[in-house]
């Protein structure tokens, strides 16, 4: 009996090894075949290389930055301006949008006065109330800080109430049954159940975050990876985009995978 329950635990690790190693090779093979594709284009002259160069010569042209200590240090700023707004407003609107999704799914009242408001509004482009926002908050941080935070708001907030209201009324009619006390109910049944949806509007705010910081970078603001590229184009040094473009493409990247390894972390029962 040992020995059968070691070799199924042995076959289970080795087809989670593989299928680990089989999702690596496809998310390295595709963008790989993309820009070979990409290239390939550029060398049979099916693309302009003046508006969307080469990956070789995009490859080139940020070996150049980098080994430029001027363009270099401009980069790396922009980049961490970009990035500290992007988790300021990612922070901020993920616990107003938890908070305020909690809240209506626990007292109908406040779900039903405000829940038209949120849905109402949520189609709004956040981009086209950006002028209202600048001249409520002015033309500094605080403008963009509140356009990322109410693009991350809408995500959690929806998806949080979503969450909660659509979990299994099997744990609810458990709890009752066996006259579980309210706090605990919260804690350990209903916030486990909405975990999956509450991750998902986090994962979405992110990227609807790092949409808007770049963006609000591109209109109003002189510093941040959305000006460095905007001021690119401004000038037609296109490769010098296309870098802005992938240190762009970097960030979102970095920040999927770190939010797939919180919810591996605090949603495993969910995770495939």
């Amino acid at each position: 009996m040992a020995e059968t329950v070691a070799a199924v635990v042995r076959r289970t690790l080795q087809r989670r090894r593989r299928l680990a190693a089989e999702r690596i090779v496809l998310g390295v093979l595709c963008p790989l075949g993309l820009l070979c594709l990409w290239q390939a284009l550029d060398l049979v002259g099916a693309i302009d290389p003046r508006f969307f160069p080469p990956p070789a010569q995009v490859v080139v042209k940020g070996a150049a930055i980098l080994a430029d200590a001027g363009q270099r240090a401009q980069l790396l700023s922009d980049t961490l301006i970009t990035v500290q707004r992007l988790v300021i407003g990612f922070a901020l609107g993920s616990v107003w949008g938890i908070a305020m999704g909690l809240a209506m799914a626990v007292y109908p009242p406040l779900r039903f006065s405000f829940g038209p408001v949120v849905y109402g509004t949520y189609p709004l482009p956040k981009i086209a109330i950006f002028p209202l926002l600048i001249a409520l908050f002015g033309i500094g941080e605080a403008g963009k800080t509140a356009l990322v935070t109410m693009g991350v708001f809408y995500m959690t907030c929806i998806n949080t109430l979503s969450g909660v209201l659509y979990a299994s009324p099997v744990y609810r009619d458990v709890a009752r049954a066996f006259r579980v006390p309210v706090w605990t109910n919260w804690v350990r049944i209903v916030l486990p159940s909405a975990m999956p949806a509450i991750m998902t509007g986090l994962k979405l705010g992110l990227g609807q975050a790092l949409i808007l910081v770049v963006s609000a970078e591109f209109v109003s603001a002189d510093d941040g990876i959305g000006h460095y590229i905007w001021d690119s184009w401004q000038v037609l040094a296109i490769p010098r985009m296309f870098v802005g473009l992938v240190v762009v493409t970097l960030i979102g990247g970095i920040a999927v995978l770190l939010g797939s390894l919180l919810e591996r972390r605090l949603v495993p029962w969910a995770t495939h």
